[in-house]
């Protein structure tokens, strides 16, 4: 099964992005065999963009867009009764928009995606509903404690506006309306810094729906933004916060390198080894916060960063911490070619299921061109994989896995 799912991720062909001078960018990948499309529309609005007091904003924005309004129908309503569906997700450099829909669909949605960026509805109603989405997502993530978690270390890691809340608070959203929305639409949304990678059945009707889209942000660039990163201590900092929970969890944070690195490819392995650590057999696939140890790796975000979660209720956290460090001491100096050949086969394995979707698939395209690389990166990591060395794993955890900040998420005190 592996290698069949591994064959079908590696055998779509590419087609070329256009020059620079003809337009927006568009990174295509076409697949045959695909019954749907894949976008990911991406614009430099991430929330290292936003200013004091605008924690959210990025967030706001984009769901502002979603539920705006043309002509009485918002634009995740007809995504949908196209057939379709459309998110967004905020990073410290990027706001994307993914969609996945029928090809023939693409046109139709396009087209509703250039109204939305030509004239985005900023009024004060759709500006309170798009609050009020804002408020049920920062909820269910509060219930959430790898979420609660991987937020404390983000804003332990990056510096400024990068590392606050990617969503945002209630608190903070209540201080932003229409025209603090429309001020950084008007800044961020811009046409030369905007670009979409799509995968599966993408013709040249489908491109040029999808260009004409881009071509109605605002015209201008500005520069990229610049992620600053606070450094690690000799000791490991300790954050702790309390939520709704049932029981602690542990989250250890390093610094990572990004898709576009040389390190990437060992990194991957050694998330696998690490992965693996406390592993537990089960019949089926254990979602993130039953497992003992999970390991979190956002490569799409340059500097990128490196996680692992213990869950209190399947290892004490204690213990798991004491774990993980004697598997960090061991693997600089113990790591022989057949333990590393066994965890490269996994780590190809995690990859090729890391791009099931098509706008998974999208988004590797959009994250390697994000991160200065070439669109095809992806398609050259499992190669990479295979070239990795037990020395390039060792220099991966003495490089990035001696120094780290422990985020404590706890269960809320009740009287």
């Amino acid at each position: 099964m592996l290698p069949l799912l591994l064959a079908a991720t590696l055998a779509t062909a590419p087609v070329p992005a256009p020059p620079a001078a003809a337009g927006p960018q568009i990174y295509a990948r076409a697949d045959a065999g695909a019954p749907l499309t894949g976008l990911a529309v991406v614009v430099s609005a991430g929330t290292a963009r936003e200013g004091a007091g605008q924690n959210g904003l990025a967030a706001l924005t984009a769901e502002t867009l979603l539920m705006g309004r043309i002509d009485g129908v918002s634009l995740n309503d007809r995504v949908e009764a196209a057939g379709g569906a459309i998110d967004f997700v905020v990073t410290p450099s990027v706001v994307r928009f993914d969609i996945e829909l029928l090809p023939s669909a693409v046109p139709a949605v396009a087209a509703a995606l250039a109204h939305a960026f030509a004239a985005p509805d900023t009024s004060a109603a759709t500006v309170a509903a798009a609050r009020a989405a804002l408020g049920s997502r920062i909820e269910d993530d509060a219930r959430n404690p790898i979420a609660v978690g991987l937020e404390m270390l983000r804003g332990s890691y990056y510096a400024g506006t990068a590392g606050a809340p990617s969503l945002g608070t209630r608190a903070s959203l209540v201080n932003l309306g229409p025209d603090d929305v429309a001020g950084f639409f008007a800044a961020h949304y811009r046409r030369a810094t905007a670009f979409a990678g799509a995968v599966g059945s993408f013709d040249g009707a489908a491109n040029d729906a999808v260009a004409a889209a881009l071509a109605a942000l605002p015209a201008g660039s500005e520069p990229d933004a610049t992620l600053v990163t606070n450094p690690f201590g000799d000791q490991p900092k300790h954050v702790v916060a309390q939520r709704d929970i049932g029981v602690p969890f542990a989250l250890v944070g390093f610094a990572a390198p990004a898709m576009t690195d040389a390190d990437f490819a060992p990194m991957l392995v050694l998330r696998a080894l690490l992965d693996d650590v406390a592993s537990r057999p089960s019949s089926t696939t254990l979602e993130p916060f039953e497992r003992g140890i999970n390991v979190i790796y956002d490569y799409d975000v340059k500097p990128a960063t490196f996680t692992v979660a213990i869950n209190g209720s399947r290892i004490d956290p204690s213990a798991g911490l004491t774990v993980l460090e004697a598997v960090v001491k061991t693997a600089t100096v113990k790591l022989n070619a057949d333990v590393i050949s066994r965890y490269k086969a996994t780590a190809l394995g995690d990859w090729a299921l890391e791009a099931q979707t098509l706008t998974d698939r999208a988004w590797q395209i959009g994250a390697a061109v994000n991160e200065g690389g070439t669109p095809d990166l992806a398609h050259g990591v499992a190669t990479a994989i295979g070239a990795v060395t037990p020395a390039d794993v060792q220099r991966c955890v003495s490089t990035y896995l001696q120094r780290y900040t422990v985020a404590l998420v706890l269960p809320r005190t009740r009287q």
